[in-house]
């Protein structure tokens, strides 16, 4: 079940809601866009783009993440909330395959909690299920500034985990971040991340991603390569795709 609430209030008063205190850590960019490219293709064969629109009012911040077809026809989209530098929810629509889920996080007697929800096909069953909140627990757009944070550690060749949230599987999964290459084969600006899970069993079905991420700051994630989000219709029959994303970072 989806709730929408709207707010009404004049434009000098939207200004001044929205300008009130520091920037939050999710903040930017503010717009951001990227070309999603079918892996080792020569000449590159776009799949899909990708466009990223944050939106603050106060300390909540909605981050809508659009997934689409070269067309513009939707492929995907990932609407998330923030509340200040924590995350509220997270909403997928997988408009590919007619899914649709969520995880929002709760918290009562200082106990965090994440609801999931998943139907897959439209009209199929609700599914539902909770799980403890753990430390550093992420979702896509928290990856970069995950990693900002966490670069000295980092370069010096510590491994640095967390737990991602797989809202289509109804739970956290585990990966481990570390340095791959300094620096990055594709780009001598570059350093490469390598993300892969921890578990093997997950890892028997999820290749390691690489995050190609510029040396100076603000350490911005350039590219990657791995799994994404939309997926791709391979003789009838939809599949996860693990392609290369290139961000366009003006």
């Amino acid at each position: 079940m989806m709730i929408s609430i709207s707010f009404q209030f004049s434009r000098i008063g939207a200004a001044e809601e929205r300008s009130v205190g520091p920037p939050l850590k999710y903040e930017e960019p503010k717009l951001l866009t990227a070309s999603i490219y079918k892996r080792e293709s020569s000449p590159q064969k776009l799949l899909f783009r990708f466009q990223r629109e944050a939106t603050r009012t106060g300390e909540r911040l909605r981050v809508v993440r659009d997934y689409t077809y070269p067309d513009g026809k939707s492929a995907a989209q990932e609407t998330v909330i923030y509340q200040g530098n924590n995350l509220d929810s997270l909403t997928l629509r997988e408009s590919q395959i007619g899914a649709e889920g969520s995880a929002k996080i709760s918290e009562a007697n200082a106990e965090r909690t994440i609801h999931f929800e998943y139907r897959k096909g439209t009209g199929g069953p609700l599914k539902a299920r909770n799980e403890a909140w753990r430390e550093n627990t992420l979702i896509g757009d928290m990856i970069g500034p995950f990693l900002a944070d966490h670069w000295d550690a980092l370069m010096r060749g510590e491994k640095v985990k967390c737990r991602y949230i797989v809202v289509p599987r109804m739970e956290t999964v585990g990966f481990t971040f570390a340095k791959e290459a300094d620096p990055d084969p594709h780009d001598p600006k570059a350093i490469a991340i390598k993300m892969e899970p921890t578990s093997r069993i997950i890892a028997a079905i999820v290749d390691p991603l690489y995050f190609s991420m510029g040396k100076s700051p603000p350490h911005r994630i350039l590219q990657y390569d791995g799994r994404t989000t939309p997926k791709l219709n391979v003789r009838g029959k939809w599949e996860d795709l693990d392609a290369v994303t290139i961000f366009d970072w003006k």
